[in-house]
């Protein structure tokens, strides 16, 4: 069976869902500290991986050992610390943020003591109306004394806080900060606390989420214990690898589908000394389940599940009802294809997150780019994908909707590009041409061919029918624009090589833009096109487009 949508490790094993054997990680966790912090971008399956760590460790469940993991490599290379310690468990994508945050972060942290307690048939008595941090200290000091070794564990620990923060930064103040009463600031005090007081019982934790944010600003910039995010040796401790991707594509028999799914679900890079890049895990299984259970491709490739709201996205884009300079990071991204900076930083605050090298270091936490290279001592991140293409081109489409700047009719002009797949017509370069000429606000972003590059890549990515993708490498040359039919669109449909030139309004003649008409041409000569495919010669002039045209081609 395909365990999409499951984290519950324990089922996972008892009832024979495929499983990615990840077990191998245990020794390297263990090698790497007591006190372990570990981001990667939602729907990678790090609530399975903490699950399963859980389970290893945890005494409750020493009997069914050898039931749960017989069949894994861990059984053949068990550590001496296996099923040794009692699991605190906590999972913080359970907190409310409806209504008083801190009494709803109390109300859970609480029952999950009360859990833990009643559990291990502990003898401790603990108060509901207390705070969290005062019951958890009567844990520690109750388990001191009875020679209990405590491993604390952490799941999503920013997922609620930085909703918060994406919605009210005044409420996510008051969470962080000292003088309010915090007790989720109160809460870590005490882990960091325990961390380092003789004789503890908490002897170990482990905690993941999906940003650096919260834990910068509630442990005032110092992470408890060590941050294995960007280390070699967990690279790929969640996510698909391309040996697992073979394995579980061969076990349901659909080789032929694998080599379809690349532009859509692969490419996440997580340490610029790797070559292999890594699938996210849900978007693999949601492809897997639909051919299973209907023969064919789920009918929309991007499982709503992945998509992160765009609401997280537009606080850190607008300053004062604009967009700002993260905006624009976002436009130079679609526009040249990648964004740069001198560090990727482990470590930030959600205060300082108008600072671009900090907003492109959170894209790259977020799954919205991942690592390209690293050249010159300076990062690379590009997007990763067709799916994070999509997503990231609907936040600037609606950046641009509600700041006035360019709105078009969505549906009419999908509606052009469903006439370009079927029927072969340009009108959706000419719709697009228009709406631009009208909408004069815009044309104060165009500054030259990138951010029309960036534009149109940005809005041919909203159509269903194709991958948009760019630099592809063709005969020694990158395309500028390739438009790929989708593997879940079965008609025969004409994909494109498009070839964009620009020339600023200063320097524009029609013998200029003769010479530029016949450079993109041979240029989209010298890359060769296929019986599928079309070229097309797109020629801007500021915010006019001069010339749109096929390229004739003898096949």
């Amino acid at each position: 069976m395909i365990p999409y949508g499951i984290s519950d490790f324990r089922d996972i094993k008892l009832n024979n869902y495929y499983y990615i054997d990840k077990t191998h990680f245990i020794s390297k966790v263990e090698s790497y500290g007591r006190y372990l912090f570990f981001i990667r971008p939602r729907r990678f399956g790090k609530s399975l991986f903490l699950n399963m760590l859980a389970l290893y460790y945890d005494i409750y469940f020493k009997d069914e050992f050898d039931a749960v993991f017989g069949d894994c490599y861990i059984a053949n290379h068990k550590t001496k610390e296996a099923s040794s310690y009692y699991i605190l468990k906590f999972d913080f994508s359970a907190v409310s943020t409806k209504g008083d945050i801190n009494d709803n972060f109390n109300s859970y942290c609480n029952i999950r003591i009360e859990h833990f307690i009643k559990k291990y048939k502990f003898d401790i008595e603990i108060h509901r109306d207390r705070p969290v941090h005062e019951n958890l200290n009567i844990i520690f000091s109750e388990l001191r004394l009875l020679n209990v070794p405590l491993y604390i564990m952490i799941d999503e620990y920013d997922n609620f806080i930085n909703n918060i923060l994406m919605h009210d930064e005044h409420d996510y103040e008051k969470l962080v900060s000292s003088k309010d009463e915090a007790l989720y600031k109160e809460f870590f005090k005490l882990l960091k606390a325990g961390t380092t007081d003789n004789a503890s019982s908490l002897k170990k934790m482990f905690i993941t989420g999906v940003s650096p944010l919260a834990m910068f600003d509630v442990t005032s910039g110092s992470n408890i214990g060590t941050n294995i995010t960007n280390e070699l040796a967990f690279y790929d401790a969640v996510g698909i690898n391309q040996n697992e991707l073979s394995q579980i594509f061969s076990h349901y028999d659909l080789e032929k589908e694998q080599s379809k799914i690349d532009e859509w679900y692969n490419h996440y890079k997580f340490h610029e000394e790797v070559e292999e890049t890594i699938y996210n895990t849900d978007m693999i299984l949601y492809y897997i389940k639909s051919i299973v259970l209907t023969g064919k491709p789920p009918r929309n490739l991007i499982d709503l599940n992945v998509r992160t709201d765009y609401s997280k996205l537009r606080y850190l884009v607008y300053t004062n009802n604009q967009l700002n300079g993260n905006f624009n990071t976002l436009q130079r991204l679609f526009g040249d294809g990648h964004v740069t900076s001198l560090a990727l930083k482990d470590s930030f605050s959600a205060f300082e997150m108008k600072n671009s090298d900090n907003f492109t270091s959170l894209l790259y936490y977020l799954g919205l780019t991942t690592i390209e290279k690293v050249a010159r001592g300076e990062y690379y991140f590009k997007i990763p994908n067709q799916t994070i293409r999509i997503i990231m081109a609907e936040y600037i489409q609606k950046a641009l909707t509600e700041n006035k700047i360019f709105n078009i009719n969505l549906i009419e002009f999908q509606k052009t590009i469903q006439e370009f797949a079927y029927d072969k017509s340009l009108g959706m370069f000419n719709y697009l041409a228009h709406e631009i000429e009208e909408k004069t606000k815009v044309r104060d972003y165009i500054d030259g061919e990138n951010f029309i590059k960036g534009f149109l890549i940005a809005y041919l990515s909203l159509s269903p029918f194709y991958a948009v993708l760019t630099e592809e490498e063709r005969n020694k040359g990158f395309v500028d624009i390739y438009l790929k039919k989708a593997p879940n669109i079965t008609d025969d449909i004409v994909e494109a090589i498009i070839e964009l030139k620009y020339i600023p309004r200063s320097k524009f003649s029609q013998t200029k833009l003769s010479e530029q008409i016949t450079q993109a041409t041979q240029q989209i000569k010298r890359y060769g096109l296929k019986a599928s495919e079309k070229g097309i010669v797109i020629i801007f002039s500021g915010w006019e487009m001069v010339y749109c045209g096929f390229v004739q081609v003898k096949l």
